[in-house]
C-alpha cells in the first residue's frame, strides 16, 4: 500500500462513522485505504488560487472521494459504497451542526443571520464556483438559490455525481430544526436532480 504523506481529513470522524456498521477493524482498514488514495488525489489536484475553493476541494471533496473509491474496491463493502458513503456524510454533518445549535438557541438568531448571510455566503461560495442569486433578504425571509455549484461540477470531474445527493443533505442535517426563530425549508438541490439548490430561512414570528 502506498505511504500517505497528507493527512485525511476528518479520518476518526469518518472511522467512527464506518465502525457502527463494519466493525472497528475494517473501518481502520477502510480509512487507510482511503488515506493513501486521498495522498494521490491531493497530489494530482488543480492547484485553485481561490482560498475557499481549495478548503472545499482538499478538506470536503477529495476525502469524500477517496473514501467512496476505498469503498468500492473493498469486496466486503462494494455493494453498500453509497449507503456507507451517506452514513459517514451523515455524521460530518451532525458534527457540524453541534456549533450551530449554541448559535441557534440565541434570540437574535435570525437577525444575524440576515446580517451576515451575505457576506459570508459570498466568501466562503465565491462566484468562481458558485452562481448565487439572491431573491430575498428582508425582516421576515432569507431566500437565494444556487444554479452552478463547485461540489456538483467536481464530482461530476471526479466520475462521482452520485456522491452530490449525501453532499446536498449535510445542509438539512446542519439547518433543520437548528433555531426556534427560523425554520430552514428547502424543496430543491442539485444533488437531487432539479435546477437548483433552493435556501431559504423564515422568521418565526411570535
Amino acid at each position: 500500500m502506498t505511504q500517505t504523506t497528507v493527512e485525511l481529513p476528518h479520518a476518526e470522524l469518518f472511522e467512527r462513522a464506518l465502525a457502527d456498521d463494519l466493525g472497528g477493524a475494517k473501518a481502520a482498514e477502510i480509512v487507510q485505504a482511503a488515506g493513501a488514495r486521498y495522498d494521490d488525489l491531493y497530489a494530482e489536484r488543480t492547484r485553485h488560487d481561490n482560498r475557499a475553493l481549495r478548503r472545499h476541494l482538499e478538506e470536503s471533496l477529495l476525502p469524500g472521494i477517496a473514501l467512496y473509491r476505498a469503498l468500492l474496491a473493498d469486496p466486503d463493502t462494494q455493494e453498500r459504497a453509497l449507503p456507507l458513503f451517506e452514513a459517514m456524510m451523515e455524521a460530518w454533518g451532525l458534527s457540524r451542526r453541534t456549533s450551530m445549535e449554541m448559535v441557534g438557541r440565541l434570540p437574535i438568531f435570525y437577525w444575524l443571520i440576515r446580517a451576515t448571510v451575505k457576506r459570508m455566503t459570498e466568501r466562503d461560495y465565491p462566484p468562481e464556483g458558485w452562481d448565487i442569486e439572491w431573491l430575498e433578504v428582508s425582516r421576515d425571509e432569507i431566500r437565494f438559490d444556487i444554479s452552478r455549484c463547485f461540489y456538483m461540477d467536481m464530482l461530476v470531474a471526479y466520475d462521482a455525481p452520485e456522491l452530490a445527493r449525501a453532499y446536498c443533505r449535510t445542509d438539512d442535517l446542519i439547518y433543520d430544526g437548528i433555531s426556534p426563530q427560523a425554520s430552514w425549508e428547502r424543496t430543491r438541490t442539485l444533488g437531487r436532480g432539479d435546477d437548483c439548490c433552493d435556501f431559504r430561512f423564515v422568521r418565526v414570528k411570535g
